[in-house]
């Protein structure tokens, strides 16, 4: 099962929309069937109560603060009874909630007394925090932490000990950008002297309060601004080939004066689907944090591509993976594609070609993986795997020559294809030497193992690929009809 992800939503001055964005990205995630859990670490300036407040299907009477008295007093401490539960509108999944705390007339003043380096030193509570950590990771899939503006004691628990990754909101403005990248690099210093196994810090930098319509091109000077002085902090998780100036297009929060409004979520009120609303660009940070900063270069081709696949919730949950672009029927053939991040530009020719076996219902599910630097994921792929009947490895000496795929896809496919579970057909995309490896045992498209890059009309080369994908779903369905039979 794969871990959840500790996410702390942090600014360095406040007014920047982060609670908004928390809520927002939070509900969006919950929408989808992700087990959430929200936690509002912001005790002196609690706020997050009030966008869930409407759906909370239980009113919460104690909730961080209270949790770290009972810590400290030694009395029995189960997280589990701080927590309150929010239901939205056609959610998939509740969202579990631990708010500052009581709020009543006593709140302020035990929260001032608590003295942070002190229970680090006199009641280990650094330990109790990663127990804590531990347990959340094991029961969300996403744990997201409203943190303390500044530099502050909280805001360093929730920056350096906790995050997985950071989400960091900033506005146009120089104090906003300058403060806020000096804190990362002090965060990352001090995380690397925690008594704790911890990766590097990554961070995920938003610019909230964005008016690119009005004064579009003041707007863009800020966004060289932004490239310039945060571009270490995009070239720790984005591939290569994408270009920060790329990602800001998508990791940005409009200014949209409607919303300055009281507490509400945009993802749960407005359209999706306009690129110029707050809904959208919630959206597509909900997104970006459901793939965990992964698939940077499919979020800059096709941003409702990476919506599309995050929207099939966790991993975990997922029966069968769907290709959403297409409509599937229920007697058609699964089928899983592996290709090289290099070899897109082929992916997507043999894709078009494929639309009109899945409309015709040859092919049911479909899932596509494309496989570039920084590829996690795991379990998601095996699930695709284990749930498909063919098995396409477009062939290059880029795909070869990638770690990744070859030891992990392409060797389960050929132990299940050894197994008599799957089909495997390998498509030779470009000129190279695949005679040698376990390739060669298995029937290779197209005709005769011709790349496709050498045929003189690749129209016909994809023809050909598509005629033997359909020549094998008729023998697998042969072979099903004749087990019912028997």
């Amino acid at each position: 099962m794969i871990e959840g992800s500790i996410v702390t939503f942090y600014s360095y001055k406040g007014g920047v929309g982060r609670t908004f964005a928390l809520a927002s990205i939070g509900a969006a995630l919950a929408q989808w069937g992700y087990q959430v859990l929200c936690i509002d670490w912001d005790l002196e300036a609690p706020g997050l109560h009030l966008y869930f407040e409407p759906w909370l299907t239980n009113k919460p009477h104690q909730g961080l603060l209270e949790l770290i008295e009972t810590y400290i007093a030694g009395g029995p401490c189960q997280w589990q009874d701080f927590v309150a539960t929010a239901q939205f509108p056609n959610g998939a999944e509740p969202l579990s909630f631990i708010p500052a705390g009581s709020l009543d007339a006593s709140f302020v003043g035990r929260m001032q007394r608590l003295e942070w380096a002190e229970l680090y030193q006199s009641h280990n509570l650094g330990q109790f925090l990663e127990d804590l950590r531990s347990q959340w990771k094991q029961e969300f899939d996403f744990i997201l932490i409203d943190s303390r503006t500044g530099i502050t004691d909280i805001g360093g628990i929730c920056t350096v000990q906790l995050p997985d990754f950071l989400v960091l909101l900033f506005t146009t403005n120089h104090q906003s950008i300058d403060g806020a990248y000096n804190v990362i690099q002090l965060a990352r210093r001090q995380r690397n002297a925690l008594p704790f196994d911890r990766a590097k810090l990554l961070v995920l930098p938003i610019v909230t309060r964005f008016e690119g319509r009005v004064e579009y091109e003041m707007a863009q000077e800020w966004l060289e601004v932004i490239e310039e002085k945060l571009e270490p902090l995009y070239s720790d998780w984005k591939y290569h080939h994408t270009k920060p100036s790329d990602l800001l297009n998508f990791t940005r929060i409009p200014y949209i004066p409607y919303w300055s409004f009281g507490e509400r979520i945009p993802v749960l009120e407005e359209d999706t689907k306009d690129p110029e609303s707050a809904a959208y660009a919630l959206e597509t940070l909900a997104a970006m944090v459901a793939r965990r900063l992964a698939d940077t270069d499919t979020l800059v081709s096709s941003r409702d591509r990476l919506v599309a696949t995050a929207k099939l919730g966790p991993a975990r949950k997922r029966v069968a993976p769907t290709n959403e672009f297409w409509q599937s029927s229920t007697t058609g053939i699964n089928l899983f594609l592996s290709y090289s991040h290099k070899d897109k530009s082929f992916a997507e020719e043999l894709m078009q070609h494929l639309t009109f076996l899945i409309r015709q219902g040859v092919i049911n599910r479909f899932y596509e993986r494309e496989i570039g630097p920084g590829t996690e994921w795991a379990n998601e792929i095996s699930i695709a795997l284990e749930n498909s009947q063919i098995v396409l490895l477009l062939i290059s000496s880029d795909f070869l020559a990638s770690d990744y795929p070859y030891d992990v896809e392409t060797r389960r496919a050929i132990a299940r294809y050894e197994a008599g579970e799957v089909r495997v057909l390998p498509v030779i995309l470009r000129p190279v030497d695949w005679s040698a490896s376990p390739l060669a045992k298995m029937q290779v498209l197209p005709q005769d193992g011709q790349p496709v890059s050498r045929w003189v009309d690749r129209d016909e080369a994809w023809l050909s690929v598509i005629q033997g994908i359909r020549q094998v779903v008729e023998q697998i369905q042969m072979g099903q009809s004749q087990v019912s039979a028997g």
